[in-house]
C-alpha cells in the first residue's frame, strides 16, 4: 500500500466522525471557535478557526475585510491521529501570532474548499472604531456577519458538518 493510500485511509477513519459515524449528541455540538480580527499593526481580514478536536481537524475560514462584499474562503487542515487538543491550539496560535510554538504539529493534509462552501448570509453594521494598531487615525466600520458553513463531502465518504455562526469584521472607511 503506497503512502497516498495510507493517508487517504487515515483521512476516512479520522473524519468519519465529523458526521457520518457520529452519535446524535456529537452532531449537535458546534466546533470550538477562535476568532482573530487584528494583528500588531491593526485590523486585518477576520480569521476564524473551527477545531474538531476528536477528528484532529481544523477548518480555517477567512473573511476578507477590503470592502463590504466580504469574500469568504475556507481550508481544512487534518493532523495525525495522535495530535492532542493542546497541540491543535499551538498550531492555531502559530497561524495568526508570532509562531512561538516550535513544537506545534504540522497538518498531514490541507484542502482548500470550493467557492460557496462558506457564505455570508447577512451583515449588519454595528458601529465604527479606530484602528488599534500604529495607524490609529484610520477609522473602520464594524460589522456582524452571519456565516453559513455548508456540509461538505470531501470525498472518500467523509463529510464536514453544516453549521452557522456570527463573526465580527472591521472594514476600513473610505
Amino acid at each position: 500500500m503506497n503512502i497516498r493510500m495510507k493517508v487517504m485511509n487515515w483521512m476516512v477513519i479520522v473524519l468519519s466522525g465529523l458526521m457520518l459515524g457520529a452519535h446524535a449528541d456529537e452532531r449537535d455540538k458546534k466546533p470550538e471557535k477562535l476568532e482573530i480580527r487584528h494583528s500588531m499593526i491593526g485590523y486585518r481580514s477576520t480569521l476564524v478557526f473551527y477545531s474538531f478536536t476528536e477528528q484532529k481537524a481544523v477548518l480555517v475560514v477567512e473573511i476578507n475585510n477590503q470592502d463590504e462584499s466580504f469574500p469568504v474562503t475556507g481550508t481544512v487542515h487534518l493532523f495525525e491521529a495522535t495530535t492532542s487538543a493542546e497541540e491543535l491550539k499551538k498550531w492555531i496560535n502559530n497561524q495568526h501570532s508570532d509562531a512561538l510554538f516550535i513544537d506545534a504539529p504540522t497538518p498531514v493534509i490541507m484542502e482548500k474548499l470550493p467557492v460557496g462552501f462558506c457564505e455570508v448570509t447577512a451583515r449588519k453594521q454595528t458601529g465604527t472604531s479606530e484602528n488599534p494598531g500604529p495607524a490609529k487615525k484610520k477609522i473602520f466600520k464594524d460589522f456582524e456577519v452571519d456565516l453559513s458553513i455548508k456540509a461538505r463531502d470531501v470525498g472518500r465518504k467523509i463529510k464536514l458538518p453544516a453549521f452557522t455562526d456570527t463573526v465580527r469584521v472591521h472594514v476600513e472607511s473610505k
